[in-house]
C-alpha cells in the first residue's frame, strides 16, 4: 500500500477561492452587463452639446461657444469618477422637471454616444445627464441619465462635484456650494 508522500491541502482551497471570485465577477458582469463594473468610474463624458438652464434662461453651448472647452472639461474631471457603486433611488416627477425648467440651474448634457458608468448597477446607455446645481436634488452631487429625450428613475452620485461648480461659477452662474469642497 503506497501513501502519499504530502497532503495536498492548499491548492483544493486555492481552487475554491479562485472559482468564488470568478463567479461573483461573472454573476456582475451578467447583471451590468459591463466588463469593467468594479472600477466605480465614467467613460466617454465628453460632451457634444450642453444646455445651461438658469430660471428659465436657456444657453447653448457647443464647439465654438467660448465656455464650451472649459466646462466639457470640469464635466469630463467631475464625472470622471463616482461616489457610489449602485443607483441612488431617485425620481424626476413632473413637478421636479418644471421647476428645473423654470425655478433652478441645471445642466443639460447631450452626448452623440453612450456614456459608460463602471458601476455595480445596471445604468443602461443614457446620451443625456441633467446635472442640478440649484434646486432640488443640488446638494449631493446627483446625476440623472436618459436618452432620447426621457429621464430615467435612479442617478449616479459625481465623487468631486467641484470642478464643475467652479467653471460654472467663472462663467458667471451663481452657485450654492453645499458639497464639501474635494
Amino acid at each position: 500500500m503506497n501513501h502519499p508522500n504530502k497532503i495536498r491541502v492548499l491548492e483544493p482551497f486555492i481552487g475554491m477561492a479562485l472559482f468564488i471570485v470568478l463567479a461573483i465577477y461573472a454573476v456582475n458582469v451578467f447583471n451590468t452587463g459591463n466588463w469593467f463594473w468594479f472600477r466605480g468610474n465614467t467613460v466617454n463624458v465628453r460632451p457634444s452639446r450642453i444646455i445651461v438652464v438658469d430660471h428659465g434662461q436657456r444657453t447653448i453651448l457647443a464647439t465654438g461657444h467660448p465656455d464650451f472647452a472649459p466646462l466639457v472639461e470640469a464635466t469630463t474631471q467631475s464625472l470622471s469618477e463616482l461616489n457610489n457603486s449602485g443607483i441612488v433611488d431617485v425620481g424626476l416627477s413632473e413637478a421636479t422637471l418644471e421647476d428645473y425648467a423654470n425655478d433652478s440651474l441645471v445642466l443639460e448634457l447631450y452626448f452623440d454616444s453612450p456614456v459608460v458608468f463602471n458601476t455595480a448597477a445596471r445604468t443602461g446607455k443614457p446620451t443625456q445627464l441633467l446635472i442640478p446645481i440649484e434646486g432640488r436634488h443640488s446638494d449631493g452631487g446627483l446625476v440623472f441619465r436618459g436618452d432620447k429625450g426621457n429621464w430615467w428613475y435612479g442617478a449616479v452620485r459625481m465623487a468631486n462635484p467641484q470642478p464643475l461648480l467652479l467653471a460654472l461659477e467663472q462663467m458667471g452662474y451663481v452657485v450654492a456650494r453645499t458639497q464639501p469642497s474635494g
